[in-house]
């Protein structure tokens, strides 16, 4: 974050810089998520962060934090809410796993020189699925640097096109609420804070504001907003009283103020 701050902070700078901070084996949570945005704000306030959870350098974060559907669905709603960029890795949006690849398919060199104790990268590098009853999942007429998983096979894009409710439409949803309210584009990040399991912060822009919260455990907590006419957008819709939400494991709510 400090080599940020240096690379962003200013007019004249980059326009962004790549996060590694939520790469990390360590399972997220609200109080980790909030530490490293407090560091954030404060070493690079002014700096354009350009956020992920996953990559082809490490574990699926999926699998790495042992994440159920839904904590996938409110880790990709809390990305879309953090003020930076987000950066997408091709497959989380099929909700897909770590592949498990047998030895004689690896082809990354730490992989292969390491096996069995590293088994390398290639777990997160499989191809996409595009087709559920097609050879090579539809990636490719022919035999792919890596094998498909089988376990990915259901989860094909194709498979979630037709479901309404799979991940890759609720991916689609939290983009489009990205877009259609700025402040999450563009507006400052404030009133962060970590309360147990629930994780909160502010996002304004112009006057106008908007509240995020979210579950990051499995069990109910209620959350308290801040005073204010506030009226849901997104997850959770309904408020238990004008001030406070309950918000079930992994739910989450964004609010607008006015």
């Amino acid at each position: 974050l400090e080599i940020m701050g240096q690379y962003t902070d200013g007019d004249d700078l980059l326009h962004s810089c790549y996060a590694f901070d939520l790469l990390t084996g360590e399972r997220i949570t609200a109080s980790r998520v909030c530490e490293v945005l407090k560091r954030f704000l404060t070493i690079a306030p002014n700096s354009w962060a350009t956020w992920t959870v996953s990559n082809h350098d490490v574990v699926r974060h999926a699998t790495r934090w042992g994440l159920s559907e839904a904590a996938q669905r409110a880790v990709v709603t809390l990305l879309m809410c953090l003020r930076g960029s987000a950066c997408l890795f091709q497959g989380e949006e099929l909700g897909l796993t770590e592949a498990q690849l047998a030895r004689e398919d690896i082809r990354d060199p730490y992989g292969i020189k390491f096996w069995p104790r590293f088994r390398g990268r290639d777990g997160c590098r499989t191809p996409m699925v595009w087709e559920s009853e097609i050879e090579h999942g539809g990636f490719s007429g022919a035999a792919p640097w890596l094998p498909v998983s089988p376990a990915h096979l259901p989860l094909s894009a194709a498979a979630q096109e037709r479901n309404a409710g799979s991940m890759l439409h609720h991916y689609r949803r939290v983009i489009a609420l990205r877009i259609d309210w700025p402040e999450l584009r563009l507006g400052d990040l404030k009133h962060l804070r970590a309360d147990g399991q629930i994780l909160s912060f502010q996002r304004g822009l112009g006057g106008r504001r908007l509240f995020c919260g979210f579950n990051l455990g499995e069990g109910a907590r209620e959350a308290a907003l801040p005073e204010g006419k506030w009226t849901p957008v997104f997850g959770v819709n309904q408020l238990q009283q004008p001030e406070r939400v309950r918000l079930n494991g992994w739910d989450v709510i964004v609010a607008h103020d006015g």
